[in-house]
């Protein structure tokens, strides 16, 4: 997947309303968003009467940035906003979103990818306990370094480092530090593909924890051992397929350890220059600030598909489908046990060329959420307009 896709994703705002990044230059785009949700806070229809629906407005700027230095290139994609909120107004906050990715030439075969990616926003109000106006900010570091050959062996190594802060002072609690590491061997040839082996490590931390919970040993270790085939079959299909194992082994005495395999898997196929579908799927052990558990074991399904409609025109589509297994809750909002839950999401878009410099589109999603906890199980449907002026 192109860094322009990745980055896409990762901004937590509609991909619709993203622009292409330029292929060398700079490129502001002042942007308008309308979002109506009739379930804002994400609440149980069955124990929350009253209104939960709201009417949510962005103004921000997209920006995207391409700039190639020599043998070195370095990317910008993010949007810088503000969300008002016409009936919750205590969710009014800050919206921004960047992600760098930079590509510099090492030597020979050998590229350093040193990426960094800030988000700031409003915690994701499904799993809160309490639901309470909150800034979730997250930055990530990772440097990644990449010796691929035509053919032949190479090395395979990264770091990372990721801090997720909350700025109300009752989820400081969850506040969650991650750092990890990652080392492995890859075997490259034009007829086959490229195979990887590699070995990661992980370390989650709550560095606030013993606030809630005195004498707590917070935390877990993950290790995890990996093998990844990638291959691409002509211009049309790229994907790449992995197994491994993961054991996360918790540092507070009582809770459980977990040992199991995991797996992931990636497709993009185009069969043609206007229709394209994109596939995704992953199953790891993992960390999230919200929930208040030691660890996650995670399974993710998405599906995407985009087509041109024309010059001016594009329609997408797809769904996801995520359950989630809590390992060692810690309590730390409410004294009820998750368990776990599965959440699936359907969502349609429409985009239009307006002007040569003005851009709207449209997109309706559909959420649920399934748990045997009544305080976390919700439906959710939302429509999002916007318009954007390319400068």
């Amino acid at each position: 997947m192109s860094a322009a896709a990745g980055a896409a994703l990762m901004i937590p705002q509609s991909a619709l309303s993203q622009v292409e990044v330029p292929p060398d230059g700079l490129r502001f785009v002042p942007t308008i968003r309308l979002l109506y949700d009739d379930n804002m806070l994400r609440q149980n229809d069955d124990l929350v009467t009253g209104d939960k629906d709201d009417l949510r407005v962005t103004p921000s700027v997209d920006i995207t940035f391409r700039r190639q230095f020599g043998l070195h290139q370095l990317t910008v994609i993010g949007s810088l906003g503000y969300d008002f909120h016409q009936r919750f107004e205590f969710l009014d906050r800050e919206r921004v979103s960047l992600q760098a990715d930079g590509d510099l030439s090492v030597s020979g075969y050998c590229h350093a990818l040193p990426r960094a990616r800030l988000n700031f926003a409003q915690s994701n109000l499904s799993d809160q306990g309490v639901i309470s106006g909150n800034t979730q900010r997250t930055q990530d570091y990772k440097l990644t370094l990449n010796c691929e050959k035509p053919y032949g062996f190479f090395p395979v190594a990264s770091i990372g480092y990721l801090n997720t802060s909350n700025s109300a002072s009752t989820r400081r609690v969850f506040d969650m530090n991650t750092a990890s590491a990652s080392a492995g061997v890859g075997y490259s040839k034009a007829s086959l593909g490229q195979i990887s082996l590699s070995f990661q490590y992980e370390r989650f931390r709550r560095p606030h924890a013993d606030e809630a919970i005195t004498s707590l040993r917070d935390g877990a270790e993950n290790y995890r051992v990996a093998l990844l085939f990638r291959r691409h079959v002509a211009p049309r299909l790229s994907w790449q397929a992995g197994a491994s194992y993961f054991k996360t082994k918790a540092r507070a005495p009582g809770i459980p350890d977990f040992a199991g395999m995991g797996f992931e898997a990636q497709a993009a196929y185009t069969p043609s220059q206007r229709f394209s579908i994109l596939f995704d799927v992953d199953r790891s052990s993992r960390n999230q600030s919200n929930s208040g558990a030691t660890y996650i074991i995670q399974t993710d399904f998405a599906l995407r598909g985009n087509l041109k409609l024309g010059g001016r025109s594009s329609l997408s589509a797809g769904g996801s489908y995520s359950h989630r297994s809590f390992k060692g809750e810690l309590q730390l909002d409410t004294n009820i046990l998750r368990r776990s839950d599965t959440t699936r999401s359907l969502f349609a878009g429409y985009r239009y060329k307006l002007r040569s410099r003005l851009n709207a589109g449209v997109e309706v999603r559909h959420e649920w959420r399934e748990t045997v906890v009544d305080t976390y199980r919700y439906k959710d449907t939302s429509g999002l307009l916007f318009v954007g002026l390319d400068l």
